[in-house]
């Protein structure tokens, strides 16, 4: 077979299935992350017509063993088989699956391909299962946005002014740099359309919550003042990473009218 020439011996990991597609007329085109190897693009061969092989292992959200080769070079990985062991399940509930789609596709383009992050693989696993166990809230996705900053190298710094270093904490104003993602002090602003105001509680209570667990986050709700802030200095903070708009963001938009 064609692929398999000079491929490296066969790989097995444990992983997420981020999206696939068709390719002709029975392949698909897989996209996962894998606890060891990091994200991977991969051609699953037959996938259409598999079931034996890839039976029920390649929708979204689906964690799978997954057993592929690579070769150096290469821009894709040969997908043999996939071990299912945890079914979508609950995220086909239009609400989840809405939720859970802007969870994959923040880490789908916060990830580098092959490059492994260990942790950002376990906080997608607990983020999907806490999903499973119910509905997002408000602080639950504040803490798994900024936990996937953290992770993927971009934690913002939301305790000091960018500029003079001072604590924001007690300041009566401060201020987003929208073009920088950095917070600075009223002393430090300089006037213009990148400057954002935020409220002294809603810069304490995305502190606050860096340390919560996703299951604790889930049942702790805010003010809608602070969850409305919160949610666009997450938004903006994210924008600065992204490649092209979260298409995610109108099913949630939908969902919500």
């Amino acid at each position: 077979m064609v692929w398999l020439a000079n491929m490296g011996p066969s790989h097995t990991s444990e992983a997420v299935i981020l999206r696939s597609r068709p390719y002709g007329e029975s392949d698909k085109i897989v996209t996962f992350l894998a606890a060891d190897v990091g994200k991977l693009t991969g051609i699953a061969k037959g996938a259409k017509n598999s079931r034996r092989r890839f039976a029920n292992c390649l929708d979204a959200f689906t964690r799978v063993r997954i057993h592929f080769r690579t070769r150096a070079g290469a821009g894709l990985a040969f997908l043999e088989s996939c071990d299912l062991l945890e079914p979508p399940g609950a995220l086909a509930d239009p609400g989840k699956f809405a939720y859970g789609s802007y969870l994959i596709e923040l880490v789908d383009q916060l990830t580098g391909e092959a490059h492994p992050v260990p942790e950002l693989y376990d906080l997608l696993v607990e983020a999907l299962k806490e999903l499973r166990d119910g509905m997002a809230t408000a602080v639950f996705l504040r803490v798994f946005e900024l936990r996937l900053l953290h992770h993927a190298g971009y934690a913002p710094q939301l305790s000091h002014c960018a500029n003079c270093q001072r604590p924001v904490g007690s300041a009566k104003s401060a201020y987003l740099d929208t073009q920088h993602g950095g917070i600075v002090c009223v002393d430090c602003r300089i006037k213009g359309p990148s400057l954002i105001p935020i409220a002294p509680e809603t810069l304490q209570t995305l502190q606050d919550v860096r340390a919560v667990s996703l299951r604790a986050a889930r049942t702790r709700r805010l003010p809608p003042a602070v969850a409305a802030e919160a949610a666009q200095v997450m938004g903006r903070l994210l924008a600065l990473h992204l490649t092209r708009p979260l298409r995610s963001i109108k099913l949630i938009a939908a969902l919500t009218r």
